[in-house]
């Protein structure tokens, strides 16, 4: 199944110039990381998240890749569907109070959002994430299919 994807990323050390491929070198405190993306291609979804699944990558091909080497996958939030949702959940993570954006264009460069990593400085991220998929979700003229994944 195709779909979109909410990945929640915990980093237990600082780092202070992490590289990002191109987009250059940047600190990540710790604490949680949401990663929002789309799994459209011929894999779909379950390809997808068994790919982030491996945290070490011989040739990282995303931005999220390089991230991944330091961080442990926690949860992945997805929902099967037709539609992309990852700009307007992108968007709301982005307004949100508690929620900070550590590095603009991660993740973005297709998309045209500000970016696609989000830093909670605490875990407690449950409310805020149920709420910015489901409000987008209950809303959709299909039947969309919502599966979280703990990943410990």
């Amino acid at each position: 199944m195709k779909g979109s994807y909410i990945l929640v990323l915990w980093l237990d050390q600082p780092h202070a110039g992490l590289q990002i491929g191109r987009l250059g070198r940047f600190a990540f405190a710790p604490g949680c990381y949401l990663y929002v993306g789309s799994a459209f291609g011929s894999g779909g979804l379950r390809s997808r998240l068994a790919y982030h699944q491996r945290q070490a990558k011989a040739r990282p091909h995303w931005h999220i890749d390089y991230l991944r080497a330091v961080t442990c996958l926690c949860e992945a939030w997805t929902v099967a569907s037709d539609i992309r949702l990852e700009c307007v959940w992108c968007k709301m993570l982005a307004t949100h109070p508690e929620v900070n954006i550590p590095v603009h264009g991660f993740g973005s460069r297709d998309t045209g959002c500000a970016a696609h990593l989000f830093y909670l400085p605490r875990a407690g991220h449950d409310g805020r994430l149920t709420s910015t998929i489901l409000r987008e979700i209950m809303h959709q003229p299909e039947p969309v299919a919502l599966e979280v994944q703990r990943c410990h």
